[in-house]
């Protein structure tokens, strides 16, 4: 994550347009935030518009999956970066219900990419309507994590329930084969379902993060350089000052005798 990017508070603006705010003409300085720079990143990813693409190698065959990364970067940012972390190695698809999805990801801390929760990405371009649907599990709005389920049919009842980001393109017969293990009154395979690892193979996140790492080490050259210049601007000012001064405060030729005011009487001889 690329750190040291500074913004302004946005007083001088915000005074001129809130009646609410006092009038300021200061505009100070901060330091980006981590999810200020995953905005702009993911705004870079829906304006490249490309697809990500990984090859899910499981003990029943493997499955090729596409990423809608240009409607949802977020989503599929943490998917990808989980992937190439490895993080999915090993896991086990351990909730399946034939009539409608199986569910895996499942690991040890459940935590995101990030760590924490992050918020649902919904958009009526994608949705639960085929089998092969790649969509976020969850337990409630703003709960992603890292488990995801692919559906064996349409479910449109999960539609801005669940944010889809992906589907299946190769090895459809895989999942269907993954449907017919039979599974316990909880519904997990009686026999195992495995993820043995996922190969990244186009992560347009990590291209638009590198990018944009360009984009802001080039700024934050700038704004050291527009520092130095303004550093250099006011020492020359101080330095032409104390000039000055001195120009003021050396005496004159006359400086020893007293002065006296400018209105003296007519038979008074200036000196």
């Amino acid at each position: 994550m690329v750190t040291g990017i500074r913004l302004t508070s946005g007083k001088t603006s915000g005074s001129l347009t809130s009646s609410s705010m006092a009038v300021s003409n200061l505009n100070e300085s901060r330091e980006a935030t981590q999810e200020e720079i995953l905005q702009a990143q993911f705004a870079l990813m829906r304006k490249r518009k490309r697809k990500g693409y990984v090859t899910m190698h499981t003990n029943m065959g493997d499955i090729g999956l596409e990423l809608h990364c240009e409607i949802a970067p977020r989503t599929c940012t943490n998917f990808l970066g989980l992937a190439e972390a490895g993080k999915y190695d090993g896991s086990q698809f351990h909730r399946l219900i034939p009539s409608f999805m199986i569910q895996g990801g499942k690991g040890e801390p459940d935590g995101s990419l990030w760590g924490g929760a992050f918020v649902d990405e919904f958009d009526d371009r994608l949705k639960h309507d085929a089998e092969g649907i790649l969509s976020m599990a969850n337990a409630g709005p703003k709960t992603n994590k890292r488990q995801f389920f692919l559906t064996f049919g349409p479910a449109s009842h999960l539609d801005r329930k669940h944010s889809v980001f992906g589907k299946i393109i190769d090895g459809i017969e895989v999942l269907r084969e993954m449907k017919k293990v039979p599974t316990d009154k909880k519904d997990h395979p009686i026999h195992e379902i495995k993820i043995a690892k996922i190969d990244v193979l186009v992560n347009p996140a990590k291209e638009a993060e590198e990018l944009e790492k360009t984009r802001l080490q080039k700024l934050i050259l700038e704004n050291e350089e527009k520092g130095k210049k303004r550093n250099e601007a006011a020492l020359g000012r101080k330095q032409s000052f104390e000039k000055d001064q001195k120009l003021v405060e050396k005496p004159s030729k006359n400086s020893h005798l007293p002065k006296v005011g400018k209105y003296l009487p007519k038979h008074v001889k200036k000196i």
